[in-house]
């Protein structure tokens, strides 16, 4: 377990008063869960990441390790409970894949730094479940963002600890690479049993992920709590709502609040299926108001998505067929802007 009490953090400069960046957090992290540190840019999430693992001293209060205060654990033993991802870069240009995973188990090798066998096998068996054993002789340098922040993981899992830290592990990463790192550490919190606290700015990855969210501000004390209840009670959009910028509680994303390009009017669809809520997309994006309807209303447009074909009726009229939201759309835009 981990406990926070009353802890401060920001840096030290010189013999000047620190700089604060959060100040009175208090927590307690459990394994077998996902957190999500969410806060706007220089809010401190790095710094949050980097003081609990270690790297940086509080300014004041306690982090607390299986009630052993951080600053009484020698480096081996901080190393056997807490692996860290951040996002230095190496500079190295010949070190290899496994080179870099090998690394993570250095609190576990002799005292001459000699790996035994079985540590080898731990490392080829933690790059093969993560998909980078192909990886294995290229240089590290050389990988795509995505391969390198995969390895960066694997290292951290040789090294075998309860408790993972990553900032901003799918940063620069495209969907399809976010969403397997996301699932990844998913799996690592439910299926093996560590706490995985994770920095990140993407607010959509927050939500969908995190077992709790933890969101920070310069300005406002800590705030942990479980996604759903965090956007229902208006944290989130409290926290990182700006001018122009408001939170929408119901599809949980931010909009803006300037009135932008046309107001072209109402679109009554039935939204059932993911062809209606793609078509509701597409509408609200060219400037429609979108309403939940399941019926033909009397008067205004109707549309919905009915066995493979888009339907769009007027004032409860027959309605006519497109064969995608691109037809449909482009007949709607004609007709509103007469």
């Amino acid at each position: 377990m981990l406990k926070i009490n009353g802890l401060t953090t920001g840096y030290n400069i010189g013999r000047k008063a620190g700089m604060v960046l959060q100040e009175n957090m208090t927590a307690v992290v459990k394994t077998k869960q996902l957190i999500c540190v969410l806060g706007p840019n220089g809010a401190g999430k790095s710094t949050l990441l980097k003081t609990l693992s270690g790297f940086l001293k509080p300014l004041s209060g306690k982090i607390l390790y299986d009630d052993k205060p951080i600053d009484k654990l020698d480096l081996k033993t901080l190393a056997r409970l807490v692996s860290v991802v951040l996002t230095d870069r190496f500079s190295d240009l010949y070190l290899t894949a496994f080179d870099v995973v090998r690394m993570g188990r250095f609190p576990y090798v002799s005292f001459l730094g000699k790996m035994r066998p079985s540590d080898v096998d731990f490392i080829h068996e933690t790059m093969e479940k993560l998909g980078v054993i192909s990886l294995k002789e290229k240089p590290f340098y050389n990988l795509s963002d995505g391969e390198r922040q995969k390895v960066l993981i694997a290292r951290a899992l040789v090294q075998d600890t309860p408790f993972l830290m990553l900032d901003e592990p799918v940063a620069f990463i495209d969907s399809p690479g976010k969403i397997e790192i996301m699932e990844l550490l998913t799996s690592l919190a439910h299926d093996q049993g560590k706490a995985v606290i994770m920095t990140t700015h993407d607010m959509d990855t927050g939500l969908r992920y995190a077992d709790s969210l933890w969101l920070i501000h310069r300005q406002k004390p800590l705030l942990t709590g479980i996604p759903e209840d965090m956007v229902l009670q208006g944290r989130v959009g409290e926290y990182f709502q700006r001018p122009g910028l408001l939170f929408d509680r119901e599809k949980g994303i931010f909009r803006s609040s300037r009135k932008t390009g046309k107001d072209r009017g109402i679109i009554f669809v039935r939204l059932m299926g993911r062809e209606a809520q793609w078509l509701a997309k597409a509408l609200e994006r060219n400037g429609f108001t979108v309403k939940a309807a399941h019926d033909l209303p009397e008067k205004g447009y109707f549309a919905f998505f009915e066995g493979g074909i888009f339907y769009l009726s007027q004032n409860g009229c027959k309605p006519e067929k497109f064969s995608d939201i691109a037809s449909l759309l482009s007949v709607l835009l004609k007709r509103f802007d007469v």
